[in-house]
C-alpha cells in the first residue's frame, strides 16, 4: 500500500493515485496566518501590513480587507513614492521554520505552503478596485513597473519559504476573475502579468517545488498560457469554469483541486441528499483518470455531509483510503 506521500505524488504527476487523496495527507503551513509575515494583518491589534496598507477586519467574511477610503496608493503612476517594501532578511526565518515545521512527517507527507497577495491582489489591495481597472487601461507602463516590483517581492519572499520550510509545494494566490468572467482582457494579461508571474513560477520551481497557483472564478481562457509559464496545479477550479471542459482540455497538464459547487454545500436551504448529489457529480467528472484532489470549503454543517459522500463515493474510482481497509 502507498503511503499518503506517495499517493499524492501520483496526483501531482496527473497520474490516478491508488486511493482518493484529502487534504489532510498534506504537512501544511499557510504564511498568511502566521504572525511574523505580515502580507495581510492577522494579529489583533495589526492595522497595518508591512507595506503600509490600512486594513479592517469585517466579521462577516471573517477577515480584514483594506480599509475602505483609505488607499495606500492613490495614483498607480505614484505607487514608488507612496509604497515601501518590507525587509525580508530582518525576519527569523530560521526560528520560524524549525517551530511551524517540527511535526512534519516529511517521509510520509508532501508539505504544503500557502500565501497570499500575488501580483494583481496587491495592486487591488493597495488602490481601489475600481481605480486598479482602470489603471491596467491608462497606464499600463506603471502597472508593468508595479507587477514587476511585485514580482521581485514574492521572489525575495518565496526564496526564504523555500530555503527554510523546503515545502514540496507552494501555492500563491492570485485571483483573476469573477464567476461570470475575466477583471481584464487576456491580451492585458499577458502584457503586463504573465512576463512576471512567469519569473515568480520559474523561481518556485529552481528549487525543485512544485508551483500551484490559487485562482477564484472564472479563469480557463489563461490556462494554456499558465501551463506554458509552469504551473503545475490549480485550486480551487470554481464551476464558473466549464469542469467538463476543463478536465478533458487540461486533465493529461494540470492537477486541479477542488470543483465543487461551494454556494449549494454552504447554503442552509440545500437538503443532504441534494449536497451529496452535487458531491457525486463533481466527482464523476473530476476523478477519473488521477491528478485530483476533492477540496472544498464550508462554514456550515455540511462538511461531515460532504467528507461522508466523498469517501463512499471514492470507492467507484479508487482503492478504499487506508483508515477503511
Amino acid at each position: 500500500m502507498l503511503n499518503l506521500r506517495e499517493n499524492m505524488e501520483l496526483v501531482y504527476q496527473r497520474e490516478e493515485p491508488e486511493y482518493m487523496p484529502f487534504m489532510s495527507d498534506f504537512d501544511v503551513a499557510s504564511l498568511d496566518a502566521l504572525d511574523f509575515v505580515n502580507e495581510r494583518p492577522v494579529v489583533p491589534g495589526v492595522n497595518k501590513d508591512w507595506f503600509g496598507q490600512s486594513w479592517t477586519y469585517e466579521p462577516k467574511v471573517k477577515a480584514a480587507n483594506p480599509t475602505p477610503g483609505c488607499p495606500l496608493v492613490t495614483d498607480i503612476t505614484l505607487w514608488k513614492e507612496q509604497m515601501t517594501f518590507p525587509d525580508i532578511d530582518a525576519l527569523d526565518w530560521e526560528g520560524h521554520a524549525a517551530r511551524d515545521t517540527a511535526s512534519w512527517d516529511r517521509k510520509n507527507k508532501m508539505s504544503r505552503i500557502t500565501i497570499g497577495f500575488g501580483l494583481w491582489e496587491r495592486m487591488f489591495s493597495v488602490m481601489p478596485f475600481d481605480d486598479a481597472l482602470c489603471a491596467l487601461m491608462e497606464e499600463p507602463e506603471a502597472c508593468y513597473d508595479f507587477f514587476s516590483a511585485v514580482a521581485d517581492h514574492k521572489i525575495r519572499l518565496h526564496d526564504k519559504i523555500l530555503k527554510y520550510y523546503k515545502p514540496d509545494i507552494l501555492v500563491m494566490h492570485d485571483d483573476y476573475g469573477t464567476s461570470q468572467g475575466l477583471f481584464m482582457s487576456v491580451k492585458v494579461w499577458r502584457e503586463l502579468i504573465k512576463p512576471h508571474l512567469k519569473r515568480v513560477v520559474e523561481h518556485v520551481q529552481s528549487y525543485g517545488c512544485i508551483y500551484e497557483h490559487h485562482n477564484c472564478g472564472y479563469f480557463d481562457p489563461l490556462t494554456n498560457d499558465m501551463l506554458e509559464i509552469g504551473i503545475h496545479a490549480t485550486n480551487p477550479v470554481h464551476i464558473s469554469n466549464d469542469l467538463e471542459h476543463m478536465k478533458k482540455t487540461y486533465g493529461k497538464d494540470l492537477t486541479m483541486v477542488g470543483g465543487f459547487h461551494n454556494q449549494l454545500l454552504d447554503s442552509p436551504r440545500s437538503t443532504e441528499e441534494e449536497i451529496r448529489a452535487s458531491v457525486r457529480k463533481t466527482m464523476d467528472i473530476m476523478a477519473p483518470g488521477g491528478g485530483y484532489i476533492p477540496r472544498f470549503t464550508s462554514t456550515s454543517n455540511a462538511v461531515t455531509i460532504v467528507m461522508d459522500e466523498i469517501t463512499k463515493y471514492s470507492a467507484n474510482f479508487y482503492q478504499p483510503r487506508p483508515e477503511f481497509r
